[in-house]
This record gives structure tokens, sequence and C-alpha cells, in this order.
């Protein structure tokens, strides 16, 4: 499931189990797999909603910290873009449980092309 705004610099995303990625998940705790795909989607939106033609761009450097289990049914993850050039994209994203609990954070650099 997601919602985000295109004319703002944050994207938020958020998902169950079953919707975001169900084989990820075990002993109702969200793998390191499964919050790297959050924070690339989640990334992406928030680059895609700032660049003029709404580039994804290709991701060229993701860096993920886990830092508390995140567990289900959901996580929530808040991108905000850093920077959108001509060539690259910066966003950070954070992800927390249900309870506003920091779960893992993000950054990511994008090639937007030319």
């Amino acid at each position: 499931m997601a919602d985000g705004t295109a004319a703002s610099d944050t994207a938020s995303f958020s998902g169950s189990n079953a919707q975001l990625a169900a084989g990820y998940v075990r002993y109702n705790i969200y793998s390191d797999a499964t919050c790297d795909t959050l924070v690339d989607e989640a990334g992406t939106v928030a680059l895609a909603s700032l660049d003029r033609e709404g580039r994804p761009g290709v991701t060229t450097d993701l860096n993920v910290s886990y830092l508390s289990p995140g567990r289900a049914p959901r996580v929530i993850a808040e991108a905000r873009a850093l920077k959108v050039g001509r060539l690259l994209g910066y966003v950070q994203v954070d992800v927390r449980g249900e309870d506003g609990k920091l779960v893992a954070q993000g950054r990511m650099t994008k090639f937007m092309g030319r």
C-alpha cells in the first residue's frame, strides 16, 4: 500500500506483511531484505515526485542501518529527498514501527539519467 504526494519532498509508505513481502517475515519480524526493498521503493517515489520528468532513476548506492526489529504487521517508511540534480538524486528514508520506534534508516543515491 503506497500513499505519497507528488508535490512534496517526502513520500510515505506502509505495508503489512502480506502486502509488502510475505516471504520475508519470520517470527513476526521483518527481514533486512524487506527493509532494503522498502527503503529503495520509498526513496524512488520521493525522488521521482520531485523530478520534472518523473524519472525513477537507477540506484547506484544503498546504505541501510538496522536499529531495532521491525515487528509485523506493519512498518512505515518516510522518505525525504535531500537533493535532486540533473544527474544524481539523494534521499534519506526512515523506517518506523507502528509505535513510532525507528527500525532502520537508509540513504540512497540514484543516477537520474541525462
